[in-house]
């Protein structure tokens, strides 16, 4: 079987990266107009606990005085291009340990910059065959197109969909697609989506509460 892996809250806690980026955000701020970075990372969290990450960087400029086009995209700016320091799940570690000997991939949605720049704070491409920002091929190709997966196949030397394993978080996007192609799908319990109910179509073939639950055992099992 073939491995393919999401990444944000499948590997690691997406909001390690939001509060990174909230934490590059207040040193820009603090070196360019002297706000205390302690305040302004308190609004920013207050505003993402409250209405979502959304309008964070506005809150902040706006108590300040600050809320201009150019200042929004400078923090927006900063926040994407920013050089996180990520952790790895310690499951996601073990997982990979366990299945190092497969072929992997891993497919994830957002900005190209951003993407890479997690994967190389999480050092994941010694881990994989390929890491695949699904943005580089164009937004259409992001999940939950199915592109970016028959590539993979194709690269296979044209395998089949059932030959490959997909494990994701977010039922919204992850499996709808790659469930119709027959491809084997595991929903793993993580982040922000871990108790949304979702339709049959659209959830994993199969759940587990954490990526310790995928053994060779449960791989080779659902392989059948």
């Amino acid at each position: 079987m073939i491995i393919v892996t999401d990444l944000d809250d499948t590997l690691y806690p997406e909001i390690e990266f939001v509060y990174s980026g909230f934490r590059a955000v207040c040193s820009y701020l603090k070196q360019t107009f002297d706000l205390d970075p302690k305040i302004s990372y308190e609004i920013m969290f207050q505003e993402l606990k409250t209405n979502g990450r959304g309008n964070v960087f506005d809150a902040v400029l706006k108590e300040h005085q600050l809320n201009t086009a150019f200042n929004r995209k400078k923090c927006l700016s900063i926040y994407r291009s920013h050089q996180p320091k990520l952790t790895l799940y310690p499951e996601a570690e073990r997982f990979l340990s366990r299945f190092s000997n497969y072929r992997k991939y891993l497919v994830t949605d957002g900005n190209t910059h951003v993407q890479r720049n997690k994967i190389h704070a999480l050092e994941l491409k010694k881990h994989f065959v390929k890491t695949i920002p699904t943005y580089q091929y164009g937004i259409q190709y992001s999940k939950p197109s199915a592109f970016c997966f028959e590539k993979i196949l194709a690269w296979e030397g044209n395998k089949t969909p059932s030959e490959l394993v997909y494990i994701g978080d977010n039922p919204k996007k992850d499996f709808v697609s790659l469930n119709k192609m027959g491809t084997k799908t595991i929903r793993v319990l993580t982040g922000e989506f871990h108790s949304m109910k979702a339709e049959p179509e659209f959830d994993g073939q199969y759940t587990v509460n954490t990526l310790d639950e995928i053994t060779e055992e449960f791989i080779k099992k659902i392989a059948l």
